[in-house]
């Protein structure tokens, strides 16, 4: 008997997503801010560990966190959080020759994508950041996809919306679909996404957002 129509027994879910190389994250929701390491699993990619393993996310040696990202005293070895209440799940910093990649993991021909820079809003932040899509890709059809729920981007801001002072950079982020209320394309005025290395200023700053 498989979980969920995933093709995965219970037995199996539990050995894909413990042991295997473990990674540093931050899991942000909208009253929960937390940092800790994730096992892998049997997955190479921490996209593909969210997204094809069923149930609650299973966090290791987590420290809670201040809305700005200060830690506090609270720790526990180990805390199962709902997806449905994750916004993003944060990597820090991401190592030159460990980007993530845009091909598939399975046999399927791999389409040619291109990084197309999002201006999201969720229920307690704003996030700026890209994300790789097919050309063809309008942001109508973006918005109405379902899948993957946990969608990688990188370059990422996310502004509090509680307060806007408290912003959080992030080389990688996957962006829980289900918590997007609005969507606009935040590439510069020639319709391409903007040079990263040409802007010294804050994601934030309406001389990088599409002109009104």
């Amino acid at each position: 008997m498989t979980e969920w129509g995933t093709g995965f027994s219970p037995v199996d879910a539990l050995e894909a997503t413990e042991g295997g190389q473990r990674v540093e994250i931050e899991l942000i929701g909208p009253n929960l801010r937390v940092r800790g390491s994730l096992s892998l699993g049997r997955f190479g990619r921490l996209s593909d560990r969210i997204n094809y393993s069923p149930g609650f996310v299973h966090v290791h040696d987590v420290r809670v966190l201040e809305r700005n990202g200060d830690p506090t005293p609270l720790a526990v070895p180990e805390l199962y959080v709902n997806p449905d209440d994750i916004t993003f799940i944060a990597v820090p910093h991401v190592a030159p020759d460990a980007q993530p990649s845009t091909a598939t993991s399975d046999a399927r021909p791999v389409q040619q994508k291109q990084p197309r820079r999002y201006l999201v809003f969720t229920p307690g932040h704003a996030i700026i950041g890209r994300i790789h899509v097919l050309s063809e890709t309008t942001l109508l059809s973006f918005v109405e996809t379902a899948d993957p729920r946990f969608v990688p981007m990188t370059d990422v801001a996310a502004r509090s919306l509680v307060d806007q002072h408290v912003e959080s950079r992030f080389d990688l982020a996957l962006l829980n679909r289900t918590q997007m209320i609005a969507v606009a394309e935040a590439d510069g005025p020639s319709g391409r996404p903007e040079d990263p290395a040409a802007s010294t200023g804050s994601p934030w700053d309406p001389a990088t957002l599409p002109p009104s």
